[in-house]
């Protein structure tokens, strides 16, 4: 379970707890405000009883008070406590979660780095077993995208918008694995699975647009990383 899933758990469970005493305390003032009326409207004449009359008033008053005073507090709380879950469960929702926002990262410079691969092994620019070696490697990373899904915290828009592009990934991958051995030389096997990736580029783009994902950064990164 994610920090913010905590955040949520936490902020509704607050909320009811708050929201059940508030309604306590303000039941109470309730039968607080009815014992007053029970009481004598006009002091007593007897000077014991009309001291233990007014002292009775002003404590059924104070508890009262209290009473009304803490269902107020503990009801404002429940109040902020159910738009702070609301808040934090909408910003999940828009947002990717940790665990999204690593593959997405990741997927960002395996694809990069799986379509420089092709374009050596097609121009024959390093050791042929090299190639095949980093092809297979690259091209399983991407297969095991097919076990990633993205989080149900996610609006439904949303998770649709990554498991398509996981998919794309992961049927990129297991078709590459297939012929990882024969990508070298091979312009037209190679000019095939570059338009594979560019549909998963597509897909990526869309989830990029949708996170608002900072694609210059990664950008930037990618090429410091490469000095």
């Amino acid at each position: 379970m994610t920090i913010l899933a905590w955040i949520i758990m936490g902020a509704v469970i607050g909320g009811i707890l708050c929201a059940l005493f508030g309604m306590y305390f303000l039941v109470r003032s309730i039968f607080q405000s009815k014992k007053l009326k029970k009481l004598p409207q006009r002091p007593p004449k007897n000077k014991k009883k009309r001291k233990r009359w007014k002292a009775a008033q002003i404590k059924l008053k104070k508890q009262r008070k209290k009473s009304i005073v803490s269902a107020v507090l503990l009801l404002i709380v429940a109040a902020g406590s159910g738009g702070a879950a609301g808040y934090t469960s909408y910003y999940q929702s828009i947002n990717l979660s940790s665990d999204d926002s690593a593959l997405i990262v990741r997927s960002y410079y395996l694809l990069r780095d799986f379509q420089e691969e092709l374009e050596k092994a097609a121009d024959q620019t390093e050791d042929q077993a090299a190639s095949q070696q980093n092809i297979r490697y690259l091209a399983t990373t991407l297969a095991a995208y097919s076990t990633k899904k993205a989080s149900t915290l996610n609006t439904k828009e949303g998770q649709s918008t990554l498991n398509r592009y996981y998919s794309a990934l992961s049927e990129l991958g297991v078709n590459a694995t297939r012929v990882s051995n024969n990508f070298y030389g091979s312009s037209e096997l190679v000019a095939e699975f570059q338009v594979d990736i560019e549909k998963a580029i597509t897909h990526e783009a869309g989830a990029f647009e949708y996170f608002k994902v900072n694609q210059s950064a990664l950008e930037e990164e990618g090429a410091s990383e490469d000095e």
